[in-house]
């Protein structure tokens, strides 16, 4: 009787923790620099909340499950709306909100309240000491703001907006914040900044930019680019790239990204199409004020010797190729996303590739011999 009992219990138990499982909602955005989830609970698995959070800088929100991109929910309404699976980025003002998600509807609520924090912000000449820059905080005591651009020198941190609280320093670019100290020697540049409100401490971290995409080595993996100018111009020399695509970004995340659809050199805009490679060894420049970017190549892999030949093109129908009599094994259709819309084998020296149902629009293909890969640019008119 007692191991039936005891059974029961253990049913019970083990059947109430499976319901109790629910999906992980998350909320990501500008204010986080799209590199930080902010979880929001739940107690059904449907409605979903977040109180009181502190959405430090304007910009585009989405709600999304696991911390992941394959299922996500927006929409171009706020304080209200639907959001939809891949929806627009909701517009998010700068505030603090309590915010509601229904995950079954897609129906979100921002309602602003009263910060439960001390606003700490940052002045300098960079604004001409004007009006103060909010800075982000989910505990009131670390503050921080990504990626800002201090285009003149010298920074103080000040409470609520005003002079009756602030702080300075005699050190760049870590020190102890000093109660109406002197002003902060900072140099123009980009940085990410830290303020601890307990400890009276700060850091300003000049902002990476790196190279990632599957034509350097691969999506998941960014190279640094070098730069001697306070986080304007950077410089990479003799990197080995191989056929395939690449972007710039910040701080290894997806929140400020560059590309574009032209190679070896071009501007690259915020958000832009993913940028195509070919195989060899280059030395990168780019500037991140206007975009403009340059891939110098320093010698390419030996098989580029046998040129790949694509006719005609522009083309409002087919593309014919051709490699130097070699047979070509394959080519892959590309978009300037960088999604392959067409994989297709082969086992002659011509080939030919339908595109009558394709977009009118820039597109890549990479083909494939014995010597190797070669990306040639196609246009579909």
């Amino acid at each position: 009787m007692i191991k039936k009992i005891l059974f029961t219990l253990l049913v019970f138990f083990n059947v109430s923790f499976v319901f109790a499982q629910f999906d992980n909602i998350s909320i990501i955005g500008q204010f986080s620099n799209w590199s930080v989830d902010v979880p929001l609970v739940t107690s059904d698995g449907v409605t979903y909340t977040l109180a009181s959070h502190n959405f430090g800088a304007t910009g585009g929100a989405k709600f999304r499950k696991d911390n992941d991109w394959a299922t996500n929910w927006g929409a171009a309404t706020f304080p209200t709306g639907t959001g939809v699976q891949g929806g627009s980025d909701i517009p998010v003002p700068a505030g603090t909100y309590d915010v509601v998600f229904n995950k079954d509807t897609g129906n979100y609520v921002f309602t602003e309240v009263e910060s439960v924090f001390d606003n700490i912000g940052f002045i300098g000449g960079f604004n001409t000491w004007t009006e103060s820059v909010a800075m982000i905080t989910f505990d009131g005591i670390q503050y921080t703001k990504d990626d800002f651009y201090f285009s003149e020198n010298d920074v103080k941190f000040r409470k609520d907006n005003a002079w009756a609280v602030s702080w300075g320093g005699n050190t760049f670019p870590a020190g102890e914040a000093v109660l109406n100290g002197n002003n902060i020697p900072l140099t123009s540049g980009f940085y990410n900044v830290a303020f601890n409100y307990s400890g009276l401490n700060y850091t300003f971290i000049q902002v990476p930019v790196s190279i990632i995409g599957d034509g350097a080595q691969g999506w998941e993996t960014d190279i640094a680019l070098p730069t001697s100018d306070g986080g304007v111009t950077f410089s990479l020399e003799n990197i080995q790239l191989v056929d395939g695509f690449v972007k710039f970004r910040t701080n290894a995340s997806w929140g400020t990204n560059w590309g574009s659809n032209a190679f070896p050199s071009g501007t690259a805009t915020q958000n832009g199409d993913n940028i195509p490679t070919l195989a060899g060894t280059y030395n990168i420049t780019f500037n991140r004020l206007t975009g403009e970017y340059n891939f110098a190549n320093l010698g390419v892999a030996d098989f580029q010797s046998a040129k790949a030949k694509v006719y005609p093109n522009p083309s409002n129908n087919v593309w014919n190729f051709s490699v130097n009599n070699e047979v070509i094994e394959n080519v892959q259709l590309i978009d300037i996303t960088g999604k392959i819309i067409l994989n297709q084998n082969n086992t002659s020296e011509v080939m030919t590739l339908d595109g009558t149902s394709l977009s009118n629009g820039i597109y890549f293909a990479k083909i494939k011999t014995n010597s190797g890969l070669q990306t040639v640019k196609l246009v579909r008119n």
